[in-house]
């Protein structure tokens, strides 16, 4: 399966709760673009804690720029789910989540080379399990 074919899949999963993506501007569907890529990657669900490890992988594992990854947590839809969640609710999400947090910093020490998201564009054509071979992904 193509990393394409596998960001597809994903998105039909998610397109049966909510799909937002008609309603974003090209910067930003290119940004979740690449959060669904880190998803496919690094074998993460969506569920609030493989959120947490997704987001983790993304500044580890990735070529992410922080300055990206703010501004797509900073959207009105994201800020709207976590006032859901509450902020204390997910503090303790957080802190349960620490062992699978050290984990995967562990395997990103481990990766050959971080995955760049600039050349996704590219790389989407390529299976899956290449991607995680060239770059030392260990899920």
């Amino acid at each position: 399966m193509t990393l394409q074919e596998a960001i597809q899949e994903l998105r039909a999963l998610e397109a049966q709760k909510n799909d937002i993506s008609a309603q974003m501007s090209d910067e930003m569907r290119k940004i979740f673009e690449s959060h669904d890529a880190v998803h496919v990657l690094f074998a993460c669900g969506t569920t609030i804690e493989d959120e947490i490890a997704a987001h983790v992988w993304m500044v580890f594992g990735t070529t992410a720029k922080l300055s990206e990854m703010h501004h797509a947590v900073a959207n009105r839809e994201h800020r709207t789910v976590l006032s859901g969640i509450g902020h204390f609710k997910l503090l303790n999400i957080w802190i349960g989540c620490l062992p699978r947090i050290f984990t995967i910093l562990a395997k990103c020490l481990r990766m050959k080379k971080r995955f760049p998201l600039e050349e996704l564009s590219r790389l989407k054509e390529l299976s899956l399990c290449d991607l995680r071979y060239e770059y030392g992904i260990v899920v």
